[in-house]
């Protein structure tokens, strides 16, 4: 049986939702995605998100949720937008209505009208139609880990120290596993602190641990490094010597499916690679993340030219994110994404000194300097691409997926 899909997006929730407002239905199944709490944040969620619904509080404090509907509706005109607020002023609705929301409804609020109001929209809007008899097969699919390829067309992008913080958050997450493998230079290492005396490629030629689906997950462990916040590390190569049988040629998919089994998310420090890896490789990666900069037309013309090599079929699974952004730079956001034909999914600040400093001390700056705008941005782009649950350590009131 078919159903419509209905993704929706909360965004500076001030108090929990009724229970049972997300509840689905024979026509509609409703999707919550994890909440984005810092409003700078929401803009840059649309492009990795992509909801149908964007829930915002107009409540929050020291935010005009009135500018941010209006930006969001410009950046997605497909989104609808539903404002909540506690204040029920001619004032408020007249700004509701400019903004270009659908609703504005008055707390506090009841399950059965938010339900109400989504399913009413839901019917006048163009969605993602799924099959019922699959969800089954799709849970089990999401339970899996994912592989997630960060790759750029160029060096010097900041691409291994990006892996390194999108793996920390993810580690750092409840109820969450996170690895990185370092195939290129093996900065990774030095970004954690680390000093790894075995590499992959010992394990490579090990064929008697091999089993369905990969490796045995505690043997392939023994190669990795652990960092003290939970997060493994694979090197390619270490202080072993390297077997004389080589690598398999079987060995790149049995690697991912056990990564895949062993933790929540396993991000892939790739090189530069080359037309004919990359056909080879791609393909078996659930997301890949192509860094690029707007600062430079190198980096741009590179840019094109790797995402160029990317199959039609595999651009659902691309994300291009533009790292060490400044105001200064010479290339728009918009320029950049005519010229690449290709969306950019997330915009990173440059900070410098916040990296430099975190690379000094040997630990992720997500860590270090958790309260930067770099960090925070990091952390928000994790959140939204791997749909994290909130940390305990977070002082606020716990407010995803609900809302009063």
């Amino acid at each position: 049986m078919e159903s419509s899909l209905i993704r929706i997006l909360p965004a500076c929730l001030t108090a929990p939702l009724p229970a049972g407002w997300d509840a689905s239905n024979a026509e509609f199944v409703i999707e919550v995605m994890p909440e984005v709490e810092q409003a700078q944040a929401i803009i840059l969620a649309l492009p990795t998100t992509e909801p149908d619904i964007l829930l915002l509080d107009a409540d929050a404090p020291g935010v005009d949720i009135f500018a941010i509907a209006a930006q969001a509706l410009e950046a997605r005109p497909t989104l609808a937008v539903v404002l909540v607020s506690a204040e029920n002023s001619p004032d408020n609705l007249r700004r509701a209505m400019l903004a270009g929301a659908e609703e504005y409804l008055i707390k506090p609020l009841e399950a059965t009208a938010l339900r109400e109001s989504i399913l009413g929209i839901a019917g006048h809007q163009t969605l993602r139609v799924i099959e019922r008899d699959a969800e089954e097969e799709t849970t089990a699919e999401n339970a899996r880990g994912l592989v997630v390829g960060v790759v750029s067309g160029k060096g010097g992008l900041g691409k291994t120290t990006l892996a390194v913080n999108l793996a920390s958050v993810v580690a750092s997450a409840p109820g969450k596993t996170a690895g990185v493998i370092g195939l290129e230079s093996g900065d990774g290492s030095i970004l954690l602190n680390m000093q790894p005396k075995l590499g992959l490629f010992d394990l490579a030629g090990d064929d008697d641990r091999r089993e369905e689906g990969g490796y045995a997950i505690d043997w392939m462990k023994q190669f990795a490094t652990n960092h003290k916040m939970g997060l493994s590390y694979w090197q390619w190569s270490g202080f072993a010597t390297p077997s004389d049988a080589g690598v398999p040629d079987d060995f790149v998919p049995a690697l991912f499916d056990t990564c895949r089994r062993a933790q929540s998310v396993t991000f892939i420090d790739f090189p530069i690679l080359s037309g004919e890896e990359a056909s080879a490789v791609l393909p078996l990666l659930d997301v890949i993340l192509v860094i690029t900069s707007s600062s430079d037309l190198l980096a741009m013309r590179s840019t094109k030219t790797f995402i160029d090599l990317i199959p039609e079929e595999l651009a659902p699974r691309v994300r291009v994110i533009i790292n060490r952004s400044d105001p200064s730079d010479m290339i728009s956001r918009d320029d950049f994404e005519a010229a690449l034909e290709f969306k950019i999914a997330a915009v990173l600040p440059n900070e410098p000194s916040i990296a430099a400093q975190a690379i000094n001390m040997g630990s992720p700056f997500v860590l270090t300097q958790a309260s930067s705008e770099l960090a925070t941005t990091v952390k928000q782009l994790a959140q939204v691409l791997f749909r994290l649950p909130m940390g305990a350590e977070n002082p606020k009131p716990r407010k995803r997926f609900m809302l009063f």
